[in-house]
């Protein structure tokens, strides 16, 4: 369940240019799946219907600078566990706002489980009293932090002219999701790796009331697993000091 294969669904093949939850054609031919993103602005989320309208993964909104909780974060991130469908976590970035702060605010307020989506980095804003190198290393602050707290590497969030202008080629260790509304996928430096793609912020499914965004991932279910926070590993147990200890010497 949700997963779409873009060569038979994307206008130019069979899909309906009318429709605000289908991009049109684009060269991507690969198997992805469908997954939204959510924050207080779609208010209280019917996530079983939602689950029935075949997302297959959610990015909840978490927090904001370093002072404000997104007030649906705890029931959005109970819940699409509960019915199935693999959750992430995202942190609006400020760019004016203490970093340190914007570090904690995320990891006091989301713990993350095996199995779960990293954690997102959502940057789209930009303040003239930052400079762009000042902005590059609060990101990296951020980001290095969040993957030491979590032991796992964060996503970029941004949209395609923000990246163009900002990030190009300054985060090639990471994966980006891009928003780009467009017919034509999202663009990167040969150096990046685009893995989401925002394509609308109009979608209309079941169990949301107002419109939300849109996204696919590039792959298929064991790639999006194999992004995801590892099961923790079995120690190795030395099965003759286990005989050892059942069979003791006299």
């Amino acid at each position: 369940m949700g997963v779409v294969n873009i060569s038979a669904t994307f206008p130019g093949n069979t899909g309906n240019t009318n429709d605000p939850t289908t991009p049109a054609s684009t060269k991507a031919t690969t198997t992805t799946l469908k997954g939204v993103d959510v924050s207080r602005w779609q208010k209280e989320v019917n996530w079983p219907l939602v689950k029935e309208s075949e997302i297959t993964f959610a990015f909840v909104k978490a927090t904001q600078a370093d002072f404000r909780l997104d007030p649906y974060f705890d029931t959005n991130w109970s819940e699409t566990k509960r019915v199935g469908i693999k959750r992430g976590a995202y942190h609006f970035f400020i760019p004016e706002a203490p970093i340190e702060g914007q570090i904690d605010m995320f990891i006091n307020t989301v713990r993350l489980e095996p199995g779960d989506l990293p954690p997102v980095l959502d940057i789209e804003v930009w303040d003239k009293n930052v400079s762009a190198e000042a902005l590059r290393q609060k990101m990296h602050t951020w980001l290095q932090a969040v993957e030491q707290h979590y032991g796992i590497k964060p996503i970029i969030y941004t949209n395609q002219n923000y990246y163009r202008r900002w990030l190009k080629g300054h985060f090639q260790d990471y994966h980006f999701w891009i928003a780009r509304y467009s017919p034509v996928e999202p663009e990167t430096h040969h150096t990046d790796k685009w893995m989401f793609w925002q394509y609308t912020d109009s979608g209309r499914i079941s169990g949301i009331k107002s419109a939300v965004d849109m996204n696919f991932f590039v792959g298929d279910m064991e790639t999006l697993a194999g992004m995801c926070v590892p099961e923790p590993s079995e120690p190795y147990i030395n099965p003759l000091a286990q005989l050892k200890h059942k069979h003791p010497l006299p």
